[in-house]
C-alpha cells in the first residue's frame, strides 16, 4: 500500500466526488478511479458508495479514513522533523508567561529544546493572563503560559500537569506564617491584597464565601513581584499562588495554603488556525512529547 494512494483516498473522501478530487490532485478521473478500485481490491472491502453526483464512505471506508489520516500525519511529521534537523532548525519563539510553578516546568522544556536545537532563540515576556491573551490574539506572541480559570475557547492548548496551590503570603513574623494552612475566617478581618483579574477574584471570593464589600481589600495586583514589598511593610496579606512566592524567593515572606484546599493549573496556549513557523510547530510538538514522556 503506497502513501501516494492513501493521499488520493483522503482527498476523495474530503471532496466527495471523483471529479473534484481529480482536479485537486491534477489527475485524470479514470486514473484516480482505477487507483481507488485497486485499493479496494487490496483491502478486500468496499470503501465508497458511488452515486451519480457524489460518493460517500461506507462504514469500512470511514474506519479506513481514520487510519489513513493517522498514517499520513505521522509520515508528514517524521519527514518534517528530519528535514528540519538536517537543515539546522533556527528562528525565534516569542513566549509569554505568568508567575507560577508552571513557569518552572516551561523553563525545563525550553532548556531541553534549546539543547536539541541550539540555533532557536527565545523571547520571554512576563505579564498577567489577560494581557498575554491579547498579545497572542494579535500575533505578538507565539505561545503563552496562562493560569486557569480563563477562557481559552479561541486557543489550542496543552494543560500542564502541575497543580498550583492557592493560599496567602504573609511576612515571616506574622502569626499565620507558622500555620500549616489558613481558614477563610483567619483572613476575614485582615487587610488583603487580591489579584486584579475578575475571574480569579470570583474564585477567591467563592472560597471566602463573601462579597467584596465584606472584606478589607486594600490593594489589587496584576503581578505578585510588584506587591511583595507591600507585604514586607505590613500593608496586608497577598492572596495568590504558591509558585509565585517560590519564584520570588524572598526570605522575608511565607506562603500558607488555603484550607479547604484550592488548586488550579497553568495551561500552554497558542492561537487557533494560525500558520505557525517551522520552529514554533516543532516546539509545540516537543512540549507535548516532553509532558507525555515525563508525566503520563
Amino acid at each position: 500500500m503506497e502513501l501516494r494512494v492513501l493521499r488520493y483516498f483522503l482527498t476523495v473522501a474530503q471532496e466527495g466526488s471523483i471529479s473534484g478530487a481529480a482536479q485537486t490532485l491534477h489527475l485524470t478521473q479514470p486514473t484516480l478511479s482505477r487507483q481507488l478500485h485497486d485499493l479496494e481490491i487490496e483491502l478486500g472491502v468496499k470503501l465508497f458508495n458511488r452515486g451519480k453526483r457524489e460518493i460517500t464512505l461506507t462504514e469500512a471506508g470511514a474506519l479506513f479514513r481514520e487510519r489513513a489520516a493517522e498514517v499520513v500525519a505521522l509520515v508528514d511529521k517524521t519527514t518534517r522533523e528530519f528535514v528540519q534537523i538536517g537543515g539546522q532548525v533556527s528562528g525565534t519563539i516569542h513566549v509569554g508567561c505568568i508567575e507560577s510553578m508552571g513557569s518552572a516546568l516551561l523553563a525545563r522544556i525550553i532548556a531541553a529544546f534549546h539543547k536539541r536545537y541550539p540555533l532557536v532563540r527565545f523571547h520571554l515576556y512576563n505579564n498577567f493572563t489577560d494581557d498575554l491573551k491579547w498579545q497572542l490574539e494579535q500575533g505578538l506572541l507565539d505561545v503563552g503560559l496562562l493560569m486557569e480559570p480563563t477562557d481559552i475557547a479561541r486557543f489550542s492548548f496543552l494543560r500542564f500537569p502541575v497543580e498550583e496551590r492557592w493560599g496567602v503570603t504573609v511576612s515571616v513574623d506574622d502569626p499565620l506564617a507558622t500555620r500549616e494552612s489558613v481558614l477563610a475566617s483567619d483572613l476575614e478581618k485582615r487587610a488583603l491584597i487580591l489579584p486584579v483579574r475578575e475571574a480569579v477574584r470570583r474564585e477567591v471570593l467563592n472560597w471566602f464565601q463573601k462579597e467584596e464589600n465584606e472584606l478589607n481589600i486594600v490593594c489589587e495586583e496584576a503581578l505578585f513581584s510588584n506587591v511583595m514589598y507591600l507585604v514586607e511593610e505590613g500593608m496586608g496579606c497577598a492572596i495568590g499562588l504558591e509558585g509565585v512566592v517560590g519564584a520570588v524567593q524572598n526570605p522575608y515572606l511565607a506562603f500558607v495554603p488555603f484550607h479547604p484546599r484550592k488548586n488550579t493549573r497553568s495551561v500552554l496556549v497558542w492561537k487557533k488556525n494560525r500558520t505557525e513557523s517551522a520552529c514554533v510547530k516543532l516546539f509545540l510538538d516537543f512540549c507535548a512529547s516532553y509532558i507525555k514522556e515525563n508525566f503520563v
